[in-house]
């Protein structure tokens, strides 16, 4: 028996999602329009063609940012802890057409 038996799961019952579209290797969440949370989960879509990176506060660049991994490569989502969606920023190398889903949690 688990200690977590009896155990509730609370799970915040508001948010959202938001598909970050990359458009000439770029891109913001929420298309930079402030987006308050309480955190979110990243994922670039299975199928990308490019190299996704991110960053927070500062565009990502080729040389700047972490890169995200997809399903494709055996990874996940990313859980970020941000209070604002717009302060993601993409970068892929794929120039344009690429996605990044965003999940997030609001406050």
């Amino acid at each position: 028996m688990s200690k977590y038996s009896g155990a509730q799961l609370r799970i915040c019952p508001d948010g959202g999602s938001y598909q970050v579209v990359i458009v000439d290797y770029v891109g913001q969440g929420n298309g930079g329009v402030s987006l308050p949370c309480k955190g979110c989960w990243v994922s670039p879509e299975a199928g990308n063609s490019g190299i996704t990176k991110m960053n927070i506060g500062v565009a990502a660049t080729v040389d700047l940012g972490i890169e995200l991994s997809d399903s494709d490569t055996g990874g996940g989502p990313l859980w970020v802890s941000i209070d604002d969606i717009a302060k993601l920023y993409f970068y892929s190398s794929d120039e344009d057409d690429d996605v990044v889903d965003i999940t997030y949690l609001l406050g």
